[in-house]
């Protein structure tokens, strides 16, 4: 299994306006794709010492190829929707893991 996560950190007064749109717009675009099998969008625990939030979506996929197929095929298009939604306003940083113990 493929674990594509991204963490988003953000300044506490958008904080409600980001949640929403992710919940309602963002997510239900990206499970369009139909490429992954679950995700789950978190808010992590610790505060930043500037006050801001973090949150994170991690997205699974069942292998490599469906990985691929995301990253390839919808990934360019869904950065640009969230890049002209929030532009600066928010940092966000990818990283890719696998489930210890399996193929990838």
């Amino acid at each position: 299994m493929i674990i594509y996560n991204t963490s988003y950190i953000l300044h506490s007064t958008i904080e409600q306006d980001f949640c929403e749109w992710m919940k309602e717009q963002f997510i239900p675009l990206i499970k369009e794709t139909g490429t992954f099998t679950q995700n789950y969008f978190c808010k992590v625990m610790v505060q930043q010492e500037d006050g801001s939030q973090t949150y994170s979506l991690q997205l699974f996929f069942k292998n490599k190829a469906q990985f691929d197929k995301y990253n390839q095929d919808f990934e360019p298009r869904c950065k640009a929707i969230f890049v002209a939604k929030y532009q600066t306003n928010i940092m966000a940083f990818s990283s890719t893991m696998f489930e210890h113990g399996t193929n990838h």
